[in-house]
C-alpha cells in the first residue's frame, strides 16, 4: 500500500510539474509575472520566495497552478507590460496552451523509450487473433464465431493480434453494430453483432491459446516458494491434464472444493506435474486463498515476452501507438458527450493510483508506458473547453476575439465558479466510484 500511495504522488508529480512548467516558461518568455508556481492545491505545505515566484507544494496532490500576475480579473492592467491582461490575444493562447503541449510533447518523447527499453506483455497478445475455443452460451457463439477462426477486422478496422482485437472491440460505443471480418479456413465470413449485447455481456467468450508456461510469479507466491521456475511447463495437476493456461484455476477450484478438509488458512497441497526442458518434475504446492477474487491460486502468472527495437524503430512505434491512443482517448471523449458511454466508466485518482503501483512493480518500461499515457490524457483532458481548465480559458479568450473585447468580470467569475464546482463533483463522484468498485 505504501509503495502504491509513493508511487502515485511521485508520478502524478513529475507529470504535474511538467504541466505547469510549460505555463511557467511561456509565461517567463512573453515577461509575464508568475507568482506563485504550485505542485498541489492549497493548503500550502512548502513554500520558498525565489525572486518574483514563490515555489510551494501544496496538501492536495491532484492538480496544480501557476498563478500570474493580473490573471485575477480584480488585478487586471492592461498598462503593466507584466500583467498577464496588458498581452495579446496570442500571447495569452500562447502561456494557456503551453501546459497540455507540454504534457503532450513528455509523451511524445518517453512513448519510444517503452520500445527502446522492451514492455513484457503476454506472450498471447502478439499472436494473430485465431480463436481456440468458444464458451457455450457466450456471445461469440450467439454471433456464430468457430473454434479456428482468425479475427481479421473489427468494423472496418484491421486487427493483426489478440493486443489490437481487444482495444478495438473496447471502442466501440454501445450503441453502434458490431461487425467482425472473420478467416474461416481460407474463406472470408462476415459476422453481424450488436455492441450493446457485446458490453453488457462483459465478455465475447472466445480464448486463444495460452501455452501453460509459467511466466512469472505474483506477490509472496507458493509455486515459487515451492520450487517452480519461470519457463516450467504445467502438465498436470492432482493427476487432471492441463493443455492450455486457462484450464489451470479451475482444476485448482475444483479440486479444492471438492476436498472437505480445505479452507482459508489450510495447508492442503495440490501435485503440480511439470515439463522442465524435456524432463518431468513433481512439485507440491498449498495454494492460498484470495478473499478479494474468492479463488484458490498458487500465484504464478503466464508466459509474457519483451521486445527491445533499435532506436529508429522505437521512434515509429511509439509515435505510431501514441497516435492509436490519441485517437481512442477522443472517440471515448467523443462518445461520453454524446452519452454512448457512462460516467462509470471514468476512472479517478484512487484507481489510477493502483494502476500506478502496479506499473512500478512491473518494470520500468510499464512505468513509462503508463506515464505516457496519463500525460497525454492530460493534455487532451486540459484542453476541452471547460471552465477553470485551459481549454476553458482558451474557449474565453476566443469568444472575447469573436465579442471585440473582454467579457463581464461578473461573466467570468460566474463561469469559472460553475466550471470549477463540476469539476470537483466529478472528481467526487470518480472517486466515489473507485472506491465502490474496490468491494465489487
Amino acid at each position: 500500500m505504501l509503495t502504491t500511495i509513493l508511487s502515485f504522488l511521485a508520478v502524478l508529480g513529475v507529470l504535474i510539474f511538467i504541466h505547469e512548467l510549460g505555463h511557467f516558461l511561456a509565461a517567463r518568455h512573453v515577461g509575464v509575472r508568475v507568482e506563485a508556481f504550485s505542485i498541489g492545491f492549497p493548503p500550502t505545505a512548502w513554500g520558498k520566495q525565489i525572486g518574483e515566484t514563490e515555489y510551494r507544494i501544496s496538501w492536495i496532490p491532484l492538480g496544480g497552478y501557476v498563478k500570474l500576475f493580473g490573471q485575477n480579473v480584480n488585478d487586471e492592467n492592461t498598462n503593466d507590460p507584466t500583467n498577464y491582461a496588458a498581452k495579446s490575444i496570442l500571447q495569452r493562447l500562447y502561456i494557456l496552451t503551453a501546459g497540455p503541449v507540454m504534457n503532450l510533447l513528455f509523451a511524445l518523447i518517453f512513448m519510444p523509450l517503452v520500445f527502446w527499453v522492451g514492455m513484457e506483455i503476454p506472450a498471447y497478445l502478439d499472436e494473430p487473433p485465431i480463436i481456440q475455443k468458444v464458451q457455450q452460451g457466450s456471445y461469440a457463439q450467439e454471433l456464430g464465431v468457430l473454434p479456428n477462426d482468425e479475427i481479421l477486422a473489427v468494423n472496418g478496422n484491421h486487427v493483426k493480434n489478440w493486443e489490437e482485437l481487444h482495444s478495438t472491440l473496447g471502442q466501440i460505443p454501445p450503441a453502434d453494430n458490431l461487425v467482425l471480418e472473420i478467416d474461416r479456413g481460407g474463406n472470408s465470413v462476415i459476422v453481424k453483432g450488436s455492441a450493446v449485447k457485446m458490453h453488457s455481456a462483459k465478455s465475447m467468450g472466445w480464448s486463444p491459446f495460452l501455452a501453460p508456461i509459467v511466466g512469472g510469479f505474483t506477490g509472496q507466491s507458493p509455486a515459487r516458494k515451492a520450487g517452480i521456475q519461470t519457463e516450467d511447463k504445467v502438465v498436470r495437476i492432482n493427476g487432471k491434464s492441463i493443455q492450455d493456461w486457462s484450464e489451470i484455476s479451475p482444476v485448482i477450484q475444483k479440486i479444492m472444493k471438492d476436498n472437505k478438509n480445505t479452507a482459508e488458512g489450510s495447508t492442503f497441497t495440490l501435485t503440480v506435474e511439470l515439463d522442465r526442458n524435456g524432463d518431468v518434475q513433481f512439485v507440491e504446492v498449498a495454494p492460498y486463498f484470495e478473499t478479494k477474487s474468492q479463488r484458490w491460486l498458487l500465484g504464478m502468472s503466464m508466459s509474457k515476452i519483451s521486445q527491445s527495437h533499435s532506436f529508429g524503430e522505437s521512434i515509429i512505434l511509439g509515435s505510431a501507438r501514441l497516435w492509436f491512443l490519441t485517437k481512442a482517448t477522443l472517440s471515448f471523449l467523443g462518445q461520453m458527450f454524446q452519452g454512448k458511454r457512462s460516467l462509470d466508466d471514468l476512472g479517478g485518482p484512487v484507481k489510477i493510483g493502483i494502476v500506478i503501483g502496479d506499473a512500478v512493480r512491473s518494470g520500468v518500461a510499464e512505468l513509462l508506458f503508463l506515464m505516457s499515457f496519463i500525460s497525454l490524457q492530460l493534455g487532451i483532458f486540459n484542453l476541452l473547453p471547460i471552465p477553470a481548465l485551459d481549454g476553458g480559458h482558451i474557449f474565453m479568450l476566443l469568444i472575447e476575439k469573436i465579442n471585440g473585447g473582454p467579457l463581464s468580470i461578473a461573466l467570468r467569475e460566474r463561469t469559472q465558479m460553475i466550471g470549477f464546482s463540476v469539476l470537483i463533483s466529478l472528481m467526487i463522484f470518480v472517486t466515489w466510484n473507485d472506491l465502490i468498485s474496490l468491494y465489487e
